[in-house]
C-alpha cells in the first residue's frame, strides 16, 4: 500500500484494553464460545458487557443485521448504554469471552478508581465509530468501496482468506451488486489490486477516483 493508504488505521486497538481486561475480568469469568454464536448486550432484561480475549467477531446492527465491522481480540464492549443495545456480536471463530452485568462492571470501575481509564477507552472507540461513519457516507460509490478495500486488507489473514471481497463490501455498504462487481473488475484489470478466487491478496495502489 502507498503512504496515503496506510494512515487509515481503523484496526488499531485501544491502548487501554489490556489494562481494562486485567481490572474488570478474571480467568474464571471466561468461557469458550463456538463460531457462529450471537451475543447481545441485554440478556433476560439485564444490560451486559462483553470482554473478548481470544477470537474475532462481527459487529452488526440488531434492526437489519447490517455489518458494522470485524473486531479481533482483545475487545471490551457494552459501556455505552443504550447505544450498545442496538448492536450484537456474531463470532467468526471460537472465542474466549467473559460476559458481566453492566452494573457489576460499573461497580468494579468505581472500586478500582478506573473512571479516567474507561473514559479514555470510550473516547478512542467513539473516534473509530466516527471514522467508520465517514467511510460509509463518502460522497461517491468508489470512495465507499475504496475505504472498504483498505479495511479488508487490514483484517487478519484468517478473515481475508475466508471472505470474498465482494461479500465483504456488500455486507457493509448500500452499494449495488453490479456496481461493486464493475469497480472490482476494473481495479483488477488495471492492476490496482490482486484478487484470487474472489479473495483480496494485495493492494498495489488505489486511485482517488474511478
Amino acid at each position: 500500500m502507498t503512504t496515503r493508504e496506510r494512515h487509515i488505521d481503523v484496526k488499531a486497538l485501544s491502548p487501554h484494553l489490556q489494562r481494562l481486561l486485567s481490572i474488570l475480568t478474571r480467568d474464571e469469568d471466561y468461557r469458550t464460545v463456538p463460531k457462529g454464536s450471537k451475543l447481545f448486550f441485554r440478556q433476560q432484561g439485564v444490560a451486559t458487557c462483553h470482554f473478548i480475549r481470544q477470537g474475532s467477531v462481527l459487529l452488526a446492527r440488531r434492526d437489519d443485521a447490517f455489518s458494522l465491522g470485524i473486531l479481533s481480540a482483545p475487545i471490551a464492549l457494552g459501556f455505552t448504554l443504550p447505544l450498545s443495545e442496538h448492536i450484537y456480536l456474531h463470532t467468526l471463530a471460537q472465542c474466549e469471552i467473559a460476559t458481566l452485568p453492566y452494573n457489576t462492571v460499573m461497580a468494579l470501575i468505581e472500586e478500582q478508581k478506573a473512571w479516567d481509564l474507561i473514559a479514555r477507552h470510550i473516547m478512542f472507540i467513539t473516534n473509530k465509530l466516527f471514522i467508520y461513519n465517514e467511510m460509509l457516507t463518502a460522497p461517491t460509490s468508489f470512495e465507499i468501496l475504496r475505504y472498504q478495500l483498505l479495511m479488508l486488507i487490514q483484517e487478519p489473514d484468517s478473515v481475508r482468506e475466508n471472505t470474498s471481497v465482494y461479500r465483504y463490501i456488500l455486507d457493509r455498504t448500500r452499494l449495488s451488486r453490479s456496481s461493486i462487481m464493475k469497480m472490482l473488475s476494473e481495479l483488477k484489470k488495471g492492476n490496482y489490486i490482486k484478487l484470487e478466487n474472489g479473495k483480496l491478496l494485495s493492494i498495489h495502489h488505489l486511485p482517488n477516483r474511478f
